[in-house]
């Protein structure tokens, strides 16, 4: 047989029981349907009394209120007619006065004093009952209770009814009544029309009902009757005026009212037996749906052995098919070794590929490593030799007995090549901190303008921008920044202009707050020079990164841009570049943010460049011989009596006897730590102590100042800072030491 075949036996073997078993349960959920639907009357029948309860707890709760009232105690009838208006203002409620025969003191629903007619007797009744139980109570349906012409008293009320005795001993009745039309509003609305509501008392009277116009019903038949005595909950009757129904009754324990539910016996059968026949197409739909699902798992099942058979052929060419769900244990577990075969195959080849393309990568990216370091130590011993070169000629010169211009020149030679090797030093130790963001920044409120003209008038003293016309366009303006990395970062800009701009070309320094950003001031350096290539313009912030210069001898190590970026940027600014193309200039723009202007600051000290008052008795501590014997003759040339020691303990022993005014101390020395020696002549007093280290981190400067030192000076000492240090020393402070 075919596996259609199989199938379609199996799954009649599977369902002719399910059938059979079905039709039982279906008249089993035939009565629970049934049930459940008088379990929804039931509930709808206590909902129904806990809403007649809540309002007439309300009435009685009104009427004990009343009672209370010091004008009902009095006597004083009108006052208290006027009371309980108020009080039942906006509800359906009035208030009824009668004395023990039953005759009416007042009414609320007619003026005060109006006379009304003999009262009925079951009114009567209720009074005389009521008050010979001295507790509230609440009526049973009263009909003809107020008057002839009231149409409530026709339709019938309930009322409240709360006993009370006066200050001069008579007992009267106070009611709290309501129509019934009133009660029918309270019925639910969200149930079918063919359903009835009733509200019976405890003698079977209808007190409320939906569906009545006129507001009055029929009392309870004989059927009902017996239902309401017995205290049933489920009751099921001929019909009074239609069809057989079902009805599902709750009693009040306040009341003692009767909500019954009724629903007719063919409706709810009807309700049912519809669920009971949705159930049942339901069943068969599954069974139709197994059916056809059947034919389908015979169709997938073909379709597996198929999908197994390209499989196989696929592992071959590496190719991994798309899983597939065979509903078959065997056949999943065939697929899922196929599966792991194909894909082990075919991450090996990923692999493979994955290894080739790092390693090609790699590859790639040591060899541009590999260039970028061929590159930089080429351009770094460029850089060195050249200065070196220049001083070993100059000292060869000098050696050789030049005089003259030739010895003057020669001097001039090694001074400004020295200046340039320690420039390149101080750029390389300065980069890398500066780039790693591990610099340490003091911003404080800066004139901008003032600190361009003060690093265009260094550079154009040094000889920097000598050949080249510089224009300045500053405005006042202030901005937080570090005093002297916005320095380094003119300076920087200044140089870069000056290295890419031809002799006797311009070099424009603007500065003013920046139109299109507010709360930023620009700083821009414009030139006529080489300008930037357009491959290079993206590159020309990177580490390492420089154009051709004019001239080799103004080349530098490519870092200077990188610093300024990395600079400005750490203090909250932005830097942009533009450049029409080669041989139109370029322009380099800085934005850093404004600051307030601050009062005028003091004066300053003397001159920076001011010489060294003479006189001075100095001593130096400094183990390096050659070091220690060219700083020596700087001194002296300057007028300065100098003490040299090369070590700690001898620098210590000469202070105690050479009394100097200034001490110029190195940190590392062969015996002992400079912080040693400053801290021993620092209990000698009144020497000034300076100290001449190659450690110039911020660490280090703090340690110095720790020990004692009065000033840093980083390796190699220019020639004013030497003389700053000195006229800085204060010899009569040195006398009142003595």
């Amino acid at each position: 047989m075919r596996v259609r075949t199989h199938l379609a036996l199996l799954a009649a073997a599977v369902f002719l029981p399910v059938i059979f078993g079905s039709v039982l349960a279906i008249r089993l959920l035939l009565d629970a349907e049934r049930q459940a639907a008088l379990r929804s009357m039931q509930e709808l029948a206590r909902a129904t009394v806990l809403t007649m309860d809540r309002e007439m707890t309300a009435a009685l709760a009104s009427g004990q209120a009343l009672a209370t009232s010091m004008n009902l105690f009095r006597g004083d009838f009108a006052t208290f007619y006027t009371q309980a208006g108020n009080a039942n203002a906006g509800s359906p409620r009035h208030t009824l006065l009668l004395r023990a025969d039953g005759e009416q003191v007042f009414n609320t629903v007619r003026p005060y004093g109006a006379v009304a007619g003999d009262p009925p007797p079951a009114v009567r009744t209720e009074v005389r009952d009521t008050l010979a139980r001295g507790l509230p109570a609440v009526s049973n349906l009263l009909v003809g209770a107020t008057t002839q012409t009231d149409a409530a008293a026709q339709a019938g009320v309930v009322a409240a009814q709360v006993p009370v005795a006066l200050a001069d001993g008579r007992r009267l009745l106070l009611a709290q009544w309501l129509p019934s039309a009133a009660l029918n509003r309270l019925l639910p609305r969200d149930v079918p029309a063919s359903w009835r509501l009733t509200i019976f008392d405890r003698a079977g009277a209808t007190i409320a009902r939906n569906g009545a116009a006129d507001g009055r019903a029929a009392p309870a038949g004989p059927e009902m009757m017996g239902a309401l005595r017995a205290g049933s909950a489920v009751v099921r009757t001929g019909g009074r005026d239609g069809p057989p129904v079902y009805a599902a009754l709750a009693h009040s324990q306040l009341t003692g009212w009767t909500a019954a539910v009724g629903v007719p016996v063919a409706e709810l059968e009807s309700t049912a037996a519809h669920a009971v026949s949705l159930t049942a197409a339901t069943l068969l739909c599954a069974v139709a749906v197994a059916s056809l699902g059947a034919l389908l798992f015979a169709r997938r099942l073909l379709a597996a052995t198929e999908y197994l058979g390209a499989a196989t052929e696929g592992i071959v060419e590496g190719w991994l098919p798309p899983p597939a769900d065979l509903r078959i244990t065997e056949l999943n577990v065939l697929q899922k070794v196929l599966q792991a075969v194909s894909a082990r195959l075919i991450r090996l080849e990923a692999a493979r590929q994955r290894h080739l393309a790092e390693a090609q990568a790699a590859r790639s990216l040591a060899e541009t490593q590999n260039r970028a370091k061929d590159e930089f130590l080429a351009m770094l011993g460029h850089e060195l030799r050249n200065p070196l070169g220049a001083i070993s000629s100059a000292i060869a010169l000098i050696q050789m007995g030049a005089s003259g211009q030739a010895a003057e020149r020669a001097h001039q030679i090694i001074g400004r090549q020295s200046r340039h090797l320690a420039h390149l030093v101080d750029e390389l130790l300065d980069a890398n901190r500066v780039l790693s963001g591990r610099v340490a920044l003091a911003p404080v409120a800066l004139d901008l303008a003032a600190a361009v003209r003060d690093v265009a008038q260094t550079l154009q003293t040094q000889g920097t921008t000598a050949e080249h016309q510089v224009h300045l366009d500053l405005e006042a303006v202030w901005v937080t920044c570090d005093p002297t990395r916005l320095q380094q970062v003119i300076g920087n800009l200044i140089e870069n202009a000056a290295k890419y701009t031809q002799a006797g070309g311009w070099i424009r320094v603007t500065a003013r707050a920046c139109p299109d950003a507010p709360g930023m001031a620009e700083l821009a350096v414009a030139d006529n020079g080489k300008g930037i290539d357009c491959d290079l313009l993206p590159r020309i912030w990177d580490v390492f990164v420089q154009g051709k210069v004019l001239s080799r001898a103004k080349g530098g190590l490519g870092i200077g841009l990188a610093v300024v970026k990395s600079l400005v940027e750490q203090q909250g600014g932005s830097v942009s570049v533009a450049s029409p193309g080669p041989q139109q200039g370029s322009t380099f723009a800085v934005r850093l943010p404004l600051a307030a202007a601050p009062g005028a600051a003091p004066p300053a000290d003397g001159a920076a460049g001011e010489s060294a008052p003479p006189g001075r008795r100095v001593l130096l501590v400094e183990d390096n011989d050659d070091l220690r014997d060219m700083t020596c003759a700087l001194l002296q040339a300057r007028g300065c009596t100098v003490m040299t020691a090369p070590d700690g303990r001898s620098g210590i022993a000469l202070a105690a006897h050479g009394h100097p005014d200034v001490a110029f101390i190195d940190i590392d020395l062969p015996d002992i730590s400079g912080y040693d020696v400053a801290r021993a002549l620092a209990l000698q007093g009144g020497i000034r102590l300076v100290a001449v280290t190659g450690y110039g981190q911020p660490d280090d400067v703090r340690r110095a100042h720790e020990a004692g030192f009065d000033v840093h000076l980083k390796k190699p000492v220019r020639i004013d800072e030497l003389e700053r240090a000195i006229g800085d020393a204060d010899p009569v402070r040195r006398t009142a030491a003595l």
